[in-house]
Order: C-alpha cells, then sequence, then structure tokens
C-alpha cells in the first residue's frame, strides 16, 4: 500500500509549509454541499476524521466561525492539524470603523480559544477586508505582526475581489474557488500578479464545484440543461483517459493542482474512505502546462451562474 504521508506534497511559500491537499472543515460543522448524502458529523466521527487526515499527511484543516460546530470539534479533536479559519461575516457591523475592529477581535477571541494559536486568519469576504477604509484589514495584520496569526489573509468570489485584495499590505493567504470549468482565474494580469508573489498561499475550495464534477450524471446542474451537462461530462471522461487520470476527479484535481501559482486545494469529506481517496489524488503528480492547455481546448464554456454556487436557486 502506498504511504500516503510520504508521498502527499508539502510546499512551501516564504516558509509556510503546507500540504497539496487540506481538508475542508465546513462538513465538521454540518451537512455540507449539493451531493451530500450522509448529513452532518458526530463529535466522534470529526475527531476520527480529523485524525485519520494527520495519519496521510495533512497539514491544514480549513474552518470559519460560521461553520457551526466545525471549530470547536477541530480543537477538541486534538489531531495536530494546524488551523486556517476565517472571521464571522461582518456585514452587520461594516459601518463603523470600531464596531469592525470589536467584530474582528471577538471573533479572532473565540477562535482561538477552540483551536489554539498561532492561527491563519482570514477575512470571509473581500467586503469586509475594503469596508471602513480597511479597518477590519488593519486589525487584523496586528495578529501576524504579534505573532498571534501565522499568516492572514481574505477568501474571495471572483476575480475582480482578488484584483482588489492584492493591494492589500500584509496579506499572505488568499482562498479562492476554481475549477476545470472556470477560466476567469486565467486572466493575463492576475496570472502575471500571482507570479510576482512567491511568498503568497493560494488555496483553492471548490475544486469539484461543490460535488458537481464528481457527482456527473447523477444530479441537476444549476443553470445548465441536461444535455449540456452531458457534454461536459463526457469531453472530461475522454481527456480523463486520454492524460492517464484515473477518472474526473483525478483529471479536476490534476488540473488545478497544476496552476503555477496554486499551493493547494480544500476538499471536504464525509467519510475517511473519502478522505484517503482525495489524498491519493493530491499525491498524483499535477498536469503539465501543456496538458492542462488541451483539456482548455476541448472543454465547452459553460454560464458564470454555474460557476458561482451563490448564483444557484433551490
Amino acid at each position: 500500500m502506498t504511504d500516503l504521508r510520504a508521498a502527499l506534497p508539502v510546499r512551501d511559500r516564504g516558509g509556510y509549509r503546507q500540504s497539496a491537499l487540506v481538508l475542508g472543515g465546513a462538513q465538521l460543522g454540518g451537512a455540507y454541499g449539493i451531493a451530500n448524502s450522509t448529513g452532518g458529523p458526530t463529535d466522534a466521527s470529526a475527531a476520527a476524521l480529523l485524525h485519520a487526515a494527520a495519519d496521510l499527511g495533512i497539514t491544514h484543516v480549513d474552518t470559519a466561525r460560521a461553520y457551526g460546530e466545525s471549530e470547536r470539534r477541530i480543537g477538541a479533536a486534538g489531531a495536530g492539524l494546524r488551523a486556517v479559519t476565517k472571521v464571522a461575516p461582518l456585514g452587520a457591523v461594516a459601518s463603523c470603523e470600531s464596531s469592525l475592529a470589536q467584530a474582528v477581535t471577538t471573533s479572532v477571541a473565540r477562535s482561538a480559544e477552540h483551536l489554539g494559536e498561532p492561527l491563519t486568519i482570514l477575512l470571509h469576504r473581500a467586503a469586509d477586508a475594503l469596508a471602513v477604509g480597511g479597518a477590519a484589514w488593519k486589525t487584523l495584520r496586528r495578529y501576524a505582526e504579534s505573532g498571534l496569526a501565522e499568516r492572514v489573509g481574505v477568501s474571495v468570489q471572483s476575480p475582480a475581489e482578488l484584483r482588489a485584495v492584492l493591494r492589500l499590505p500584509g496579506l499572505g493567504y488568499v482562498q479562492l474557488p476554481c475549477n476545470v470549468l472556470d477560466r476567469r482565474w486565467l486572466a493575463p494580469d492576475l496570472a502575471d500578479t500571482l507570479a510576482e508573489r512567491p511568498d503568497l498561499v493560494v488555496t483553492v475550495r471548490s475544486v469539484y464545484l461543490q460535488g458537481l464534477l464528481v457527482a456527473g450524471r447523477m444530479v441537476r446542474w444549476p443553470h445548465l440543461d441536461p444535455a449540456a451537462r452531458n457534454t461536459v461530462v463526457e469531453t472530461l471522461d475522454r481527456v480523463a483517459l486520454e492524460l492517464g487520470r484515473a477518472d474526473r476527479a483525478d483529471l479536476c484535481m490534476a488540473y488545478v493542482l497544476g496552476l503555477p501559482w496554486v499551493t493547494s486545494v480544500v476538499v471536504g469529506a464525509d467519510t475517511e474512505a473519502q478522505l484517503r481517496a482525495n489524498a491519493m489524488l493530491a499525491s498524483r503528480s499535477p498536469l503539465s502546462g501543456a496538458e492542462r492547455a488541451h483539456v482548455l481546448s476541448v472543454l465547452p464554456n459553460v454560464p458564470l451562474e454555474l460557476l458561482d454556487p451563490s448564483r444557484w436557486t433551490p
């Protein structure tokens, strides 16, 4: 059997070392994802999953104040994973500098109670970082300057948001959604800017588009009719075979990890079997530049609404 702890790559960005696969912690707080069929975890099952992740060589778990019981369960498990967490969304206090600063301070303190220190701490939304002259960002930076945070950063939703936050002083970590269907992040200006920031950690979420790319024909795809969905799935299957990948999941993971500016992917798991499968895929060689170009040349374009889960309707 392959020793996944030895095989799972750990990537270094300016001395910050993070495994190519980060465990997504949203599932640890409750049922998550369009393809979820197991419901939410118990404390015991969450702890078992976290210890399994550590055994596989995963270095980090991604969580947030907004993820229900996730932070508490991570801290209680004592699995030794380093935590990347997100401040509670600040929209309700975004008009007042003192309220923003207090909200960040309170959120970080509560996270630290569960997770310990130092943490990697992100603002949950780009708007939170930019509001009121960057008041929340200034507060967050103090944690990095004092050593209470390993890195501070922002979770963004779109290339426009990424362009905005890349100007923030002290930015050390970005999380963004990207997958094999999403060409927006390949804009030359973004590629050039990210190439100039080799110390910046860029972690990609939604590599499977909340499970749609793995579920394939088994589920409805928002904003895409069944015929168009089937064309996408058939193309992914064919290209996976052409490039010697095991399946669609392997292709999707290898595509994103092959992007030169990507440090890691964050993928959740409902079971230890899913976790091990994800670790095996992250341990394989990523796609080369030529292979990524081939994928893009044959995949059809899809609506922006499909790529942005915030636009999905029940």
